[in-house]
Order: structure tokens, then sequence, then C-alpha cells
């Protein structure tokens, strides 16, 4: 959806007396309605100016709905304009066919106003949400490939320099006696090398920027595609809908936290400690993942032991820690049947102070070669990981004073724990 105009809504069908009621129907919302009469002048219009959302009508002379869509998913150039099927048809055939074309919804005629126009705001909006995810994507690739260029502008500006610190020790080597402004201008170079790693080193944050806000966009288009799913049923689930729809929200929100707080990070370099009760982030990191999980089909299950002390720390780095081995564990059971898809998240008390939080897995498993191999940086047995999760979690665990590491057992999937230290007033925060 272009954001400088109203959504642009086409209507197609037939019968000029559809047509009449569709447009009193929408008229008021904010948008643009264009019409057309049948499949061919739908294509034209789609093709000369794509819409963001059509309301196709099924069943209609010479080249039906169906047809319709099935062309507009087959251009690349069509194929991401929202359907929303229009029929009279109620058998569950036909439904199935709309959607297996890549329809996004259905209305049956007669319609209800009402209804008509809660879908057609739910998939303007879901449509809107999509592109400004995908504005946000190639925000982020194009900030990636800035931060790439620098990275490379540095180390040669970081060689070259080198190089002269090189060369001006072995004109001093060379020399009997070294005099104070000499010391000086060695110094000051010495100091400008190392704020140039310090800048280099920032630089290597975009890995982790990019694959921190994976796991809430993802989430945003999890509860959005739930959404979808609740609005479809008859009758819809208006309640769960708008849960989903609060999802989207907290977790747009969660992104621009992680930005705010890595912005912090680099800015003044120390965590934000306060005592955290780790059963509460146990709970809203689940909940995070709850769409996830019920769309993969997994069951995630929480055991968390009584009267456990609070622990020392930074709540959105602990978030994500917790986040990153749950979507690690969600992957790792997603080649098992359905029936032995199992995550388990415990908390429980542990020796000299600490508290310890696991994440158990009914998956395959990973090879006692790779158990430690794994927390390496850009080590991945996923096809499109990038392999820096694991890696950063163990930094963000380790700086918190604590440990994180991996167990496998035959045939018992995998399990990571996590040692963390207990609140302690007496207790300076971790450097």
């Amino acid at each position: 959806m272009v954001p400088d105009r109203p959504a642009l809504v086409l209507l197609v069908d037939d019968d000029p007396a559809s047509l009449k009621l569709l447009s009193e129907a929408l008229a008021g919302q904010p948008l643009t309605l264009a019409v057309a009469v049948d499949g061919e002048m739908a294509l034209r219009q789609i093709r000369r100016e794509a819409p963001d959302l059509v309301l196709l009508d099924a069943m209609m002379p010479g080249m039906d709905g169906f047809e319709v869509c099935r062309r507009l998913k087959a251009d690349p150039a069509t194929r991401d304009v929202p359907v929303l099927f229009m029929t009279v048809l109620a058998d569950p055939t036909s439904r199935v066919r709309g959607l297996e074309l890549g329809a996004v919804d259905y209305v049956t005629k007669p319609f209800v106003r009402e209804e008509l126009v809660a879908r057609v705001r739910t998939h303007l909006s879901i449509r809107a949400a999509a592109g400004a995810l995908s504005a946000a994507v190639s925000a982020l690739s194009e900030k990636n490939e800035e931060l790439a260029r620098a990275r490379a502008s540095l180390e040669i500006e970081v060689a070259r320099r080198t190089e002269e610190l090189r060369a001006a020790n072995q004109r001093l080597e060379r020399e009997l006696e070294l005099n104070r402004a000499a010391e000086l201008r060695v110094q000051k170079a010495q100091n400008e090398l190392a704020h140039l790693n310090r800048v280099s080193a920032m630089s290597e944050l975009a890995a982790s920027i990019a694959h921190e806000l994976s796991q809430p966009l993802a989430a945003i288009l999890s509860n959005a595609q739930a959404a979808d799913r609740l609005l479809a049923q008859t009758p819809p689930d208006i309640v769960d809908a708008r849960a989903a729809l609060s999802d989207i929200a907290a977790d747009d929100r969660r992104a621009g936290m992680i930005i705010q707080r890595m912005r912090a990070m680099l800015r003044k370099g120390e965590l934000s400690v306060a005592a955290l009760d780790l059963g509460e982030i146990v709970r809203e990191v689940t909940r995070l993942v709850a769409s996830a999980a019920l769309l993969a089909g997994t069951t995630v299950r929480i055991e968390l032991a009584p009267g456990l002390p609070c622990v020392r720390g930074d709540g959105v780095q602990l978030q994500q820690v917790l986040l990153n081995l749950l979507v690690n564990a969600l992957d790792a059971v997603s080649r098992r049947p359905p029936e032995a898809r199992l995550v388990v998240v415990r908390t429980r008390p542990a020796d000299a102070g600490h508290v310890e939080l696991s994440v158990a897995d009914s998956g395959e498993g990973i090879p006692q070669a790779d158990l430690e191999r794994i927390f390496e940086p850009f080590f991945t047995s996923k096809t499109h990981g990038l392999g820096v999760g694991l890696a950063i979690s163990r930094s963000i665990v380790e700086a918190h004073g604590g440990r994180l590491w991996a167990e496998c057992g035959p045939g018992e999937g995998a399990t990571f724990r996590c040692a963390l230290p207990a609140w302690n007033e007496d207790t300076l925060p971790a450097e």
C-alpha cells in the first residue's frame, strides 16, 4: 500500500446491482474504489495500477474469478495483490479451490455489510503491515550494505595506519634517543588506530541487528497470518483475531526496544541491570512464540519452579536470549511428526547462588562434536541461518556473569542450559 494515497480496492463483478451494493457498503471508508465488470477488464486494470485489495466475484461469464485469480498469482508483477472472493457458493470444494489458488479470504453472497467492512479493513491492515515490513527489511539491507562498505574502508585504513606505525617504529629503533615530541606523535597515532578498531567492531553489529530484529518481525508475520485465519472462520473469531493484532503491536514495540537497546550499548557500553523475575520473562517470551508454535503444530510446555529468587540482568537482552533458544528449538522439532513436536522451558535453582533456565526439545539432537561449535559465530546447520544467534546469546549471558551451554543425549533431543546469578543488593552489576 502506498502511504501517500488512500487504499485502492478493485470491485470485480458482472452484476451492476451487486457492484452498487458493494460501493454503498464501502462508502465512507478511507479508501478509493475501482470497478471492473469482467475478468479481462479486471486484469487490464490491475496491470495498469496494482490495487491494495481485489473483491472478486467467483462466478462470472467468460473468464470466471478462479481463472482471474490463477493468472494474477502466476504473474510475478501481481502475485502479491490480495484477493478476497465473493461467491454464493457454500460448498467446501469451491472455497478450498479459491484458497489454493492464493485467495486470502471469502465473503459469501448475500453479504453482511458489517462483516464485509471488517474483512476489507483487516486485509488492508495486513497489506499495510506487510508493506511496512518490506520497507523495514529493505532499509536494514541498505544499512547492512553501507556498514559493509564502511568496514572494508576501515580495514584498508587500519592496514595503512598499521604500516605507517611499523615504518615509524623502524625509524625510532634506528635512533639512539627518542625525543618527547616523537613519543607524543606515536601515542597519538596509536590512539587513532584504537579508535578505528572500535569503529570497525561497531560495524560488525550489522549482522546482530538483522538477527535480533528477524524474530519480532517473524512474530508479526506469524500473528498476521493467524489473524487472517481466525477472521476466515465462520463465524470469524474476532476476540482471538484482536489478540493477534495486539501481539503484532507488541512485537513492533519490541523491535523498537531492541534498536534502542543496541544504540544504548554502543553509546554507554554497559547493561541496564535490574532485579528480574525469570518466570515472568519465560511467560512473556513463550507468549510471543505462541502463534508460531501453533502454526507449526508444536507443543510448548512451561515448568517453573516456585519461590525462585530474582536474577540480575537486562530484561530485553535476557528475553532475546530465551527467544533465540525457543526459535532454534521450534526449528529443531519441525522435522518430527506432529505428535512428537515438544519444547519444554524450565526454571530451577542452581548451585553457587544461580538460577537455571533451560530449553529442551524433542528434535534429532546435536552431534557431540558440535556442542561447542554451535556457539561459534556464523556456524549454523540451518539452510537460511546466519549462525549468530547462539554466539550473541552466549555473549549476553556471559556479560551477565552467567554461563550458557548445550547438552545432548542419544535420542533425547537437545537441551540448552543457562545459569544466571541471583539478584543480590550487595553485588555490583556485571562489567
